[in-house]
């Protein structure tokens, strides 16, 4: 099945912590891990795993999502710590990646923040969205999380095709943490969204039609 012929659509489904809590499972994209990668001559901190279900937490500054082959089913999770030397090495490891799992149709990016200590964040970040852009045809993009004390936490599962995300931040006059359950909440939580035509948006099961 080529990604111009696809007739379904990939679920993306944001629910609160306490719902997230169930899909921590399946293989678990480490970014506190040090990858070694010899024959591209890297190491770098960056979790990734592929499996028929994945999941990586507390993405913050960094960048994460997943790379999937609807024809095979083989699907891709990383989480890539935001430093010089991964900036570096960025390059080699997105050739890496794409060596991994050839001709993906559909993926997700999601992270960054722009803090004046993280400065390598959406540098990184928008380099994987132009690297995906561009070998990607389906691509959902939730870029730069709003507040400083803000995150995501992601879980795909290949057999349903379906993305469930968790999102929180917290104002900066605020002490509570905000989950996403609503689609108001969007404008709070990311400062671009771009939902690919073959996607499908949802908030606790709702479906959402515009944002």
């Amino acid at each position: 099945m080529k990604a111009d012929n696809v007739t379904f659509k990939s679920k993306i489904n944001f629910v609160s912590e306490k719902a997230f809590d169930k899909f921590r499972h399946g293989a678990y994209a480490d970014v506190r891990r040090l990858q070694t990668l010899p024959e591209y001559s890297i190491k770098c901190r960056a979790g990734m795993t592929d499996a028929d279900e994945f999941y990586t937490d507390e993405v913050r500054t960094c960048t994460a999502g997943g790379l999937i082959n609807t024809k095979t089913r083989k699907a891709i999770g990383f989480h890539y710590y935001d430093d010089l030397s991964n900036l570096q090495n960025l390059e080699k490891f997105l050739k890496y990646l794409f060596d991994q799992i050839k001709e993906p149709d559909r993926a997700l990016l999601i992270g960054g923040k722009n803090l004046k200590y993280s400065n390598y964040s959406l540098p990184i970040f928008d380099k994987f969205k132009e690297v995906f852009s561009k070998k990607i045809k389906i691509l959902s993009v939730f870029q730069e999380h709003l507040f400083p004390f803000s995150e995501s936490n992601i879980h795909y599962s290949a057999p349903k095709d379906e993305w469930t995300i968790h999102s929180m931040f917290r104002p900066k006059t605020g002490i509570v943490d905000n989950d996403l359950t609503s689609p108001d909440l969007f404008d709070c939580c990311f400062r671009e969204i771009k939902i690919a035509d073959g996607d499908s948006l949802f908030v606790d099961e709702k479906q959402v039609i515009d944002i």
